[in-house]
């Protein structure tokens, strides 16, 4: 029912890879002296990439206050994604039901529509509970449902009634078909809100 970060973190890995290839690819040329044959200004295979004394270069107030800003946006961004990593819910909280703007726009809270979802799978036999979250827009919904059913219930007909029941009635409602649909289920020994489980019993004769 949360979202993760997962966009974020192919992004980050992505750039990232890019950024080790790019160094990779320099080192080796540096190594093999293809960059010195390009560019005669660039170092030789054999010298020290950084020449010169690295304390009387960093000594300098703007090296020292570059390091500092450097730093400070390194720990800014690596402290955003860290926040980015919190799962989160990232509920729609309304949506503008319309056909011609000019004539107006309808409001419609996603809660009451998944309050209306829930009821709607609670009815279903064998289902012990279940929550609904709206995501989207009015015009590309996605609706994530986290289903408990009772350890007796047949899945395969809680799973086909939501499929050609709840879902096509909330399409109906938003006049558009969802754009993505995702069920969680869970099995639960508690009894089921609406309908009967019969316990069979019986003599197996050989």
């Amino acid at each position: 029912m949360r979202q993760h970060a997962g966009a974020l973190n192919r992004t980050c890995l992505v750039i990232l890879g890019i950024l080790a290839l790019a160094a990779g690819v320099l080192i080796l040329l540096i190594a093999n002296g293809t960059l010195h044959t390009m560019n005669p200004a660039t170092v030789t295979a054999e010298s020290p990439v950084v020449t010169g004394n690295l304390h009387t270069i960093f000594s300098s107030a703007f090296a020292q206050a570059s390091v500092l800003v450097a730093g400070v946006v390194m720990g800014a961004l690596g402290l955003s994604w860290i926040l980015a990593q919190i799962p989160r819910r990232n509920p729609a909280e309304r949506y503008r039901l319309h056909q011609d703007p000019a004539a107006g726009t309808t409001l419609c809270d996603t809660s009451v529509l998944g309050s209306a979802v829930e009821n709607q799978i609670n009815t279903l036999p064998g289902v012990v509970g279940s929550s609904a979250l709206l995501r989207g827009t009015a015009m590309e919904p996605d609706l994530t449902i986290k289903v408990t059913v009772n350890n007796r219930a047949d899945i395969q007909d809680v799973l086909h009634n939501i499929n050609t029941r709840v879902i096509p009635d909330l399409s109906t409602a938003l006049e558009t078909p969802l754009r993505r649909t995702g069920i969680q289920l869970e099995v639960s020994g508690r009894n089921a809100i609406s309908g009967t489980t019969v316990q069979t019993t019986g003599t197996v004769i050989y």
